[in-house]
């Protein structure tokens, strides 16, 4: 019927698959876990990245503050500014005669 030669060229044909197979598994189990432990690492600097970000934000937040209190602190000095300082008012002439003597005496002391 199948001759004996035959039925060694089958065998060896489907060792060699065989063979292709038990590799190509190997491999690929290597592949696999060489794409693990990217996806790992990847994971790791993203939660890395992730901190990093809500700590800028919170620094953003209170750097937006302190320029808030500042701009207000700003308008509130320019108002200050434009304002004129207060006159004194003399009450009566006599007030202002015992001022301008006592001014009169400073000066000439020195």
């Amino acid at each position: 019927m199948i001759k004996k030669y035959w039925k060694l060229i089958v065998s060896i044909i489907a060792g060699i698959f065989g063979f292709i197979f038990l590799f190509s598994k190997s491999s690929n189990s290597k592949k696999s876990k060489a794409a693990k432990k990217k996806i790992d690492d990847n994971t790791n600097s993203i939660n890395k990245l992730d901190g990093r970000i809500e700590e800028i934000k919170k620094q953003k937040t209170a750097v937006k503050k302190k320029a808030a209190t500042t701009k207000k602190n700003i308008e509130t000095v320019k108002k200050l500014k434009k304002q004129s300082p207060p006159k004194k008012v003399v009450k009566s002439k006599d007030e202002a005669v015992k001022s301008a003597a006592a001014n009169i005496r400073r000066r000439t002391r020195k």
